[in-house]
Order: structure tokens, then sequence, then C-alpha cells
């Protein structure tokens, strides 16, 4: 079985994205493929940096889809414990 894990973050200081969309679409997807047996989907939403670390490690993921925005060399745009961003 493959593990797909995905990763949302939308602080509240950056501009409102549609995650649980974008989720629901990846979910509805995979529900409709003829190997859906096949894949696992595991969500975490409003992710921190210890959030991400500890997904990765309970989930052991072979695929991960990060949601959210992104800060090109910085990397990703988590949540603090206030739910902005640091």
């Amino acid at each position: 079985m493959k593990h797909i894990l995905i990763l949302a973050a939308n602080p509240k200081d950056t501009t409102n994205l549609r995650l649980g969309q974008e989720v629901r679409d990846i979910d509805s997807a995979l529900r409709e493929a003829s190997l859906r047996e096949k894949f696992q989907l595991h969500q975490r939403w409003a992710v921190r940096t210890r959030d991400f670390q500890r997904a990765l490690l309970d989930t052991n993921p072979n695929i991960v889809h990060f949601c959210g925005h992104g800060e090109g060399e910085k990397g990703i745009a988590l949540e603090n414990a206030s739910g902005q961003h640091p």
C-alpha cells in the first residue's frame, strides 16, 4: 500500500486559500481510481513545523503533497502556535 500524506497550512496573515477544495478534489480522484485500494490518504491541517515532522514520522509516506503558500528559497509557509506565519 502506498501512503499519501497531505499537509495543509494557511496562516491567518497570508492570503486565504481554498485548501479544503484542493484536498477534497484529491480525495475524490483517489476514490474514483481503479487502483484506489492501493492508496491510503492521510491529512494534517494547520500544520506547524513540529506537526510536519511528526506527520512524516507517523505515516512514513511514499508521497507528500503540501497545500499552502510557498516562499521561494525560504520554503513553505507553516503556522506558529497562534496560527500566524512566523
